[in-house]
């Protein structure tokens, strides 16, 4: 649980501003459901929206559409003090979510908020959770206490568990307008043209996109996508490829692989399809889901046979 760290304040993304607005009227109102769950592609900004209404709802200002930064109540969470707002995410990236973190948290939701307000959890990503971590949840969720607010974020809601998904109020977050996503990343790089060709590459997520500009793994998604280039075009055999890419993170790869796919059936052979292409878009996706399931594939293995596949498609219409 990660309440005791600093935080900084949020606000929405400009492209979120109409589901902000929805969830200011809802608290006027006294309206705001008990669970919420948001869902989306991941890069779009679920989380930073999640921990925005987190702090709107915990301040203490009057009237205020965000949370204000200068009541106790926010200076508390800027110090990673409030004891009233519960964040859960997995100890480490691509790990579960186990159960101890959330009976702790079901325990604090069940008890009188200390600052005398609202109660709030964040838990993201909620497919994170095990079985017996989303069983757990179910309590707080069939038994709500007021003024408590459970917040999931999540990436892939089908990978959540049924049960949880019936008990919340969804708000399914699109990729942001195009125009919209472009002019923020412009004005933070400050160099509309590479903004808008990252974006195309990070498929319109603007916050993929800033990180491909500020960090080296636009450089390594390129080095990936040379591989597959390669490989199409016979440059390279399926096994050198797999030696390559074996010891990367797979469900990483996996995305950038169907991202280029997309882009080679929606762009260069859009007039041109390759049947064999559907068929190996297919192959990824279950690919990605047993990464996601938790069993463990061995990825020599698992690369050897998709690159194989991913060349008897060009063979076969050949």
């Amino acid at each position: 649980m990660a309440d005791a760290q600093a935080i900084s304040l949020s606000l929405p993304y400009p492209w979120h501003e109409s589901v902000w607005d929805g969830f200011n009227q809802s608290i006027e109102q006294g309206r705001l459901a008990h669970a919420l769950m948001l869902s989306g592609p991941q890069g779009i900004g679920k989380e930073r929206l999640a921990m925005a209404l987190a702090q709107r709802l915990l301040c203490t200002a009057e009237m205020s559409k965000y949370a204000c930064g200068s009541c106790k109540s926010c200076q508390l969470m800027m110090a990673g003090n409030h004891p009233d707002l519960s964040i859960i995410e997995p100890e480490d990236e691509g790990k579960k979510i186990l159960i101890e973190p959330v009976r702790k948290l079901c325990t604090r939701l069940s008890k009188t908020a200390q600052q005398g307000g609202w109660k709030v959890a964040v838990i993201m990503p909620a497919e994170a959770m095990n079985i017996s971590a989303s069983n757990a949840l179910l309590k707080s969720l069939e038994e709500p206490q007021g003024k408590t607010l459970l917040i999931l974020v999540s990436h892939r809601p089908s990978m959540v568990s049924a049960t949880i998904r019936s008990r919340c109020q969804k708000t399914n977050l699109a990729l942001p307008d195009r125009q919209v996503a472009t002019q923020w990343l412009a004005d933070i790089t400050g160099n509309p043209e590479q903004s808008e060709a990252t974006l195309d590459l990070a498929t319109g997520r603007p916050l993929l996109a800033l990180d491909y500009l500020q960090s080296d793994s636009l450089e390594a998604r390129q080095q990936f996508e040379n591989i597959v280039e390669r490989l199409r075009h016979g440059d390279m055999s399926a096994l050198d490829a797999a030696q390559q890419c074996h010891k990367q993170n797979s469900d990483l790869m996996l995305g950038w692989f169907m991202d280029y796919l997309h882009r080679l059936v929606t762009g260069e052979l859009q007039n041109n399809l390759n049947p064999g292409l559907f068929e190996f878009s297919d192959k990824l996706r279950s690919a990605r889901s047993w990464v996601l399931s938790g069993s463990n594939p061995n990825p020599q293995l698992l690369w050897e046979e998709l690159f194989m596949d991913w060349l008897q498609a060009f063979r076969r219409r050949g």
